[in-house]
């Protein structure tokens, strides 16, 4: 993958704050949108319950696949990422570091988290401080960007 995709990789998952999870355990195939954060090394960190559905797809099948989109109104300017991965739950020692990249991500999530306002907010500091972090780590993401030319892809492999 050139210099310029991967910094256009590193771009988007800034400049985007959600995407979709697929997952899948046997039973029909479960999509899932969440708020999610990057580090350094393209690994994704998000948020969900290991009740969900997509929680407890995950931990009987650690392969999942993420989309993450722009919502362009013309197909010159269709982009987005395409990965598949593997999640995982991150460990009590790697919270606290996760939950600092998260909450430098959402800065509104952050002031509510530490300093919640009512019994909403309230409620969803304590959630979050006792929901689980998933980490996902990528075995490859496929830029997708019309703006280079229709159709064009470019892939990075782990």
């Amino acid at each position: 993958m050139s210099e310029e995709t991967r910094a256009a990789v590193r771009r988007m998952l800034g400049e985007h704050n959600t995407l979709t999870v697929a997952s899948g355990s046997g039973e029909a195939p479960w999509a899932a949108t969440v708020f999610y954060a990057s580090d350094e090394q393209l690994n994704l960190y998000f948020v969900s319950d290991e009740r969900t559905r997509h929680g407890r797809d995950m931990s009987r099948n650690s392969s999942v696949a993420l989309a993450i989109n722009a919502d362009p109104d013309n197909w010159d300017d269709v982009r987005g990422l395409q990965i598949g991965g593997r999640a995982y739950l991150v460990s009590a020692a790697d919270r606290p570091a996760v939950i600092a990249l998260y909450l430098a991500k959402f800065p509104s999530v952050k002031a509510l988290y530490e300093k919640p306002k009512n019994k909403d907010e309230q409620l969803i500091a304590a959630r979050l401080k006792q929901t689980a972090f998933w980490r996902v780590k990528p075995f490859y993401i496929r830029l997708i960007d019309n703006r280079r030319g229709f159709g064009f892809r470019e892939e990075l492999r782990f």
